[in-house]
């Protein structure tokens, strides 16, 4: 071993080794795939042994890679034991909840009736399409769809997520193609398009559309404010457009690959320290 590698080497060994690829492993470390096959170089370099074998179905580790797999978890569950003992000890605790983007618009507007009336916990909510680091403290709760690998979470099943093509009533009124398959050649689209790695929804959307998008919207705010001014036809979660009285649906609900189980993951309690957990408590 030649050079030095740290504990985010081994976070990001973990997602690729849980993942068996770089492209699911962006997702979980919010790292560009060149990214993440530079870094598995430069940490087999680091060790002086090869991790993977690199197939064009995926990643699969070696030998020596099962071997460094077992310590980098035993490494894993301590850095979980150290920040546990750390969220302990803070008297006054903020709650981090990391969700996606249509999610955390969601739970914006309903916070009111998630907390209690009396209660003083603090609250941060992380908006982002890449998978907080729990095990990390990135946050204590997390909003995902699907659930977790990492070993120490906790995972309650939540809901199912359905999305629908939404659109303005005069719009889907003066557009008649909006109501059949036609939609996707015919009819103007507003698109989803976040830095980072495009969510399934997008993904799906960008199969079915043949030419390109009217507009591009990176937040989830100008892309809703644009379909309620008629500007095209959307995809949303039906949480989300069914709330929003100025869109109706141009379909029934979209077979998207995206639709799944949402859930809550947090590491188990620290302690005494119960309050930043009441809000997946039963």
């Amino acid at each position: 071993m030649d050079e030095r590698w740290s504990w985010e080497d081994a976070r990001v060994f973990l997602a690729i080794a849980r993942s068996g690829g770089l492209a699911r492993a962006t997702t979980e470390t919010g790292l560009s795939a060149p990214t993440l096959g530079r870094r598995m170089t430069a940490l087999e370099r680091a060790v002086g042994a090869q991790l993977f074998l690199r197939r064009r179905d995926g990643y699969r580790l070696t030998g020596k890679g099962e071997e460094l797999l077992g310590l980098a978890e035993d490494l894993e569950k301590a850095a979980l034991r150290v920040e546990r003992w750390r969220a302990a000890a803070d008297p006054d605790p903020v709650v981090t909840v990391s969700a996606g983007t249509w999610t955390s618009v969601f739970l914006a507007k309903h916070l009111p009736a998630l907390t209690q009336d009396g209660e003083d916990l603090r609250l941060a909510l992380l908006s982002t399409l890449s998978r907080a680091d729990l095990l990390r403290r990135q946050a204590n709760i997390g909003l995902r769809n699907r659930r977790p690998v990492e070993p120490g979470l906790a995972a309650r099943r939540l809901v199912s997520v359905a999305f629908a093509v939404y659109g303005a009533t005069a719009l889907l009124r003066d557009r008649p193609a909006a109501g059949d398959e036609r939609r996707y050649a015919d009819c103007d689209w507003i698109v989803f398009a976040p830095d980072g790695p495009k969510p399934p929804s997008a993904v799906w959307l960008e199969a079915k559309l043949p030419g390109q998008a009217r507009l591009l919207c990176s937040g989830a705010q100008a892309l809703l404010e644009a379909a309620v001014a008629g500007m095209g036809l959307c995809l949303l979660p039906c949480f989300i457009g069914d709330s929003e009285p100025a869109l109706r649906r141009a379909a029934e609900t979209a077979r998207v690959a995206a639709r799944g189980g949402g859930g809550v993951m947090a590491p188990p309690p620290a302690g005494t320290n119960r309050r930043l957990y009441a809000p997946i408590d039963p």
